[in-house]
Order: C-alpha cells, then sequence, then structure tokens
C-alpha cells in the first residue's frame, strides 16, 4: 500500500468551512485524486471533526458534573433556606441536561 501524504491544513479549512462529506469527496474527485487519496482524505477528515466533537464534549460534561456537585453540596449546606429548591431542583437539572449532551456528543 501506497503511503499517502495527507495535507492536514487543507483538510482544516474544509472543517472550518463546514463542508460536508460528499461535497469534499466531489472537491477530490474534481481535481483529479484517485479513489486510494479520495479514501484516506475522507477518513483523515472523519477523524478530525469527530476528535473535536468528542473534546468538546468531555468540558460539557466536566462542566455539568462540577454544576451537579456545586449543587449538591449548596444544598446540603442550605444558606439560604428560600433558594434551596433552585438548587436542589434547577442547577441539579441543568447539570444533568449538560451531561447528558455532553454524552451525545462524545457517543
Amino acid at each position: 500500500m501506497n503511503n499517502i501524504a495527507i495535507n492536514n491544513a487543507t483538510i482544516q479549512s474544509w472543517i472550518d468551512n463546514r463542508l460536508t462529506i460528499e461535497s469534499v469527496e466531489q472537491f477530490l474527485i474534481s481535481n483529479g485524486y484517485e479513489t486510494v487519496q479520495i479514501q484516506e482524505y475522507i477518513q483523515q477528515f472523519k477523524k478530525i471533526k469527530n476528535s473535536k466533537k468528542l473534546i468538546t464534549g468531555i468540558i460539557i460534561m466536566g462542566i455539568g458534573a462540577f454544576m451537579g456537585f456545586l449543587a449538591c453540596v449548596i444544598a446540603m449546606i442550605n444558606p439560604i433556606p428560600d433558594i434551596q429548591d433552585f438548587f436542589l431542583f434547577g442547577l441539579t437539572l441543568v447539570a444533568i441536561g449538560l451531561m447528558i449532551y455532553g454524552m451525545y456528543l462524545v457517543f
């Protein structure tokens, strides 16, 4: 199998321009790339695109986990009894939502 030099700057520009896989494939075909080269470019394009989504998902899950922990601790301490429900239900609900969205991005 031939080693194909893939230009990551080109792939990054495709991601920045929000191109779909089909449009990338059409671009490569129109520029005369071979089938093997097109497959390698598409594979690398998917890999880079998914890695950015993975990192974003992990960050959002971390924020959600911290927010849930903070809501739990504040609800247990109960510094202001009138707004305990906000921390116990509201902030926890937002934290769970963030964690689910983060899991959606990761998986």
